[in-house]
């Protein structure tokens, strides 16, 4: 099965994306969902998305929304490194945007929150 790269741009998110769709890891239901939070991101949020920046963020949301069509259970993230993460500047908008996307998408569990907010915080850092 092939899919088409929507966008060659030198920093694009495309060809992730599509790696992980040939490679069975993205279904096309949570393909659609990640392209959508790209969007929202850029759109509502003034966020531009790209390898250079968010390629964990986006690898991570794949995995968590794969996981998460399937019923498998998400491990808890180390309290600490949660705690730590609270420090930095970033870690209110990150936890704000975190929730807008947990809204948007009912389906991220409250488990999988944190581990968001961390991805999310690690680019508006950059």
């Amino acid at each position: 099965m092939s899919f088409a790269i929507k966008s060659l741009e030198p920093d694009s998110l495309e060809p992730r994306l599509a790696v992980l769709r040939q490679g069975g890891l993205l279904n096309d239901e949570n393909y659609g969902r990640v392209r959508d939070i790209i969007t929202f991101l850029r759109e509502k949020h003034n966020l531009e998305l790209a390898e250079g920046n968010a390629s964990s963020f986006v690898t991570h949301l794949c995995a968590a929304l794969e996981r998460i069509s399937r019923g498998e259970e998400i491990g808890e993230l180390d309290p600490d490194v949660y705690e730590a993460a609270k420090s930095e500047p970033v870690f209110d908008k990150a936890l704000q945007l975190t929730l807008e996307l947990q809204k948007r998408y009912p389906v991220l569990p409250d488990a999988e929150i944190k581990f968001i907010t961390m991805h999310i915080a690690a680019f508006l850092i950059e």
